[in-house]
């Protein structure tokens, strides 16, 4: 199954925490494993608190790790020369952040029929890139 987020900004979080526990309650597995991905490489699958300034923070270092302004080869065309396509956004920036998050997809346990995610633990879909139409795959699976 597939998640399809029309994501609004540049480093949005959309929790979809709910909709997952939902799954795991529909699926009827007492025992076996959840898994969640990503296809693209601008977006990241996040666990951490549903909290503001967690969030705020968040998007400040990644500002400061990763700057807007900054030069990006992979944005340079003069010098760029493999898989460039005439609608691609200029986006070197994101791909730079989506490779230091480093988390394009995350499989979580299921023990007796719970999905086991810490008491503050939200799962969240973050667009690195521009506002657009986005995919996230689901996976069970049943250890029975």
């Amino acid at each position: 199954m597939a998640f399809h987020f029309d994501t609004e900004e540049t480093n949005q979080f959309c929790d979809f925490t709910e909709a997952v526990l939902d799954i795991v309650s529909k699926s009827g597995i007492k025992h076996g494993s959840l898994s969640l991905f990503t296809p693209h490489t601008t977006t990241a699958v996040l666990i951490n608190e549903s909290e503001t300034g967690y969030i705020n923070d968040f998007k400040r270092r990644l500002e400061e790790l990763v700057p807007s302004d900054s030069y990006y080869e992979h944005d340079d065309w003069d010098l760029r020369t493999e898989n460039m396509q005439e609608d691609e956004n200029v986006n070197g920036r994101s791909h730079v952040r989506g490779t230091i998050i480093g988390s394009s997809g995350v499989t979580l346990p299921i023990i007796n029929s719970e999905l086991i995610i810490g008491r503050w633990q939200r799962l969240f879909f973050v667009e690195l890139d521009c506002a657009r139409s986005r995919r996230l795959f689901v996976q069970t699976q049943d250890l029975n």
